[in-house]
């Protein structure tokens, strides 16, 4: 539809200049026609368009028909109202042609605003149903993997590592009342509500920021991708809490956030790639 209607506007446009040129041409010959009357000359050839000057004279004549003579040449200034007749046909097609063109500006302005204005409700609706599907992922896990830290790692110091792992599962089911799971040799822990997400975060920051003789891997992943979970954890990101893009994106629809998201960087696994980010504390 709208290339037919350019095409109108095109069609127009061409029709309009081709009556000015007309005009144009008109002009021409009456002065020709005139000259050869005013000399009493005959040229046959330019007989093709006589009738139609006729035609305009006599129209002509009906608005100015006054006529003198001047050197035993009649001047009929019936000629003199053809030629205005024919310069004002002209500048009405032309003025006719600038019409045009405003009104072909104004239907693509309009098309263009109709649709930036439906591209902005239709990128709104679809920003609104992300976030709805967003929202409804609300379970998320929790993967920790543990080791002494290399300044408690001398044996005459004998960490037990196993100890120090209770402890530390201990305080989070102490402060978030989950239990944790054998997962791939770390502790797994799963959450059904991620909006509240920043309240496990604090949980987990105070071990990071403890005394204990302990350093954590930490990774989270909202839903149950346990494979792209394992991934995390695999990175060895020791002293961070690690997160997948999906992960970053999906904490942007929490209403509060007492953490920022910070990349960590992309990394090649097989022959995907991996976008990593942390939680980081808000300061």
């Amino acid at each position: 539809m709208h290339g037919f209607i350019t095409g109108v506007f095109s069609f127009i446009k061409n029709i309009l200049y081709f009556f000015r040129l007309v005009c144009v041409f008109c002009i021409l010959m009456l002065l020709l026609y005139w000259i050869q009357n005013l000399t009493h000359a005959s040229w046959e050839w330019i007989g093709f368009i006589k009738p139609f000057l006729d035609f305009l004279l006599t129209e002509a004549n009906k608005i100015y028909s006054v006529s003198f003579d001047l050197w035993g040449a009649v001047f009929e200034l019936k000629y003199l109202s053809a030629l205005i007749i024919l310069v004002v046909a002209a500048f009405v097609f032309k003025a006719l042609g600038f019409l045009v063109c405003a009104l072909e500006g104004l239907y693509r302005g309009t098309r263009m605003l109709c649709k930036k204005t439906e591209e902005t409700l239709f990128n709104n609706r679809m920003q609104s149903e992300s976030e709805k599907n967003e929202l409804k992922l609300t379970k998320y896990n929790v993967l920790i993997k543990t080791q002494i830290k290399k300044k408690f790692s001398h044996q005459e110091l004998a960490i037990n590592i196993e100890e120090q792992n209770k402890i530390m599962n201990d305080f989070i089911q102490t402060k978030t009342s989950v239990s944790p799971m054998q997962f791939s040799g770390a502790f797994l822990y799963q959450f059904n509500n991620f909006s509240n997400i920043d309240m496990v975060l604090d949980v987990l920051f105070k071990l990071i920021n403890s005394s204990a003789p302990l350093d954590y891997n930490i990774a989270i992943q909202v839903g149950d991708n346990f494979k792209q979970l394992g991934k995390l954890l695999e990175l060895e990101n020791w002293g961070k809490v690690a997160i997948a893009a999906d992960t970053a994106y999906r904490y942007k629809f929490n209403t509060t956030h007492r953490y920022e998201v910070s990349q960590i960087g992309l990394f090649q696994h097989g022959d995907s790639t991996l976008e990593v980010h942390e939680f980081k504390p808000i300061l």
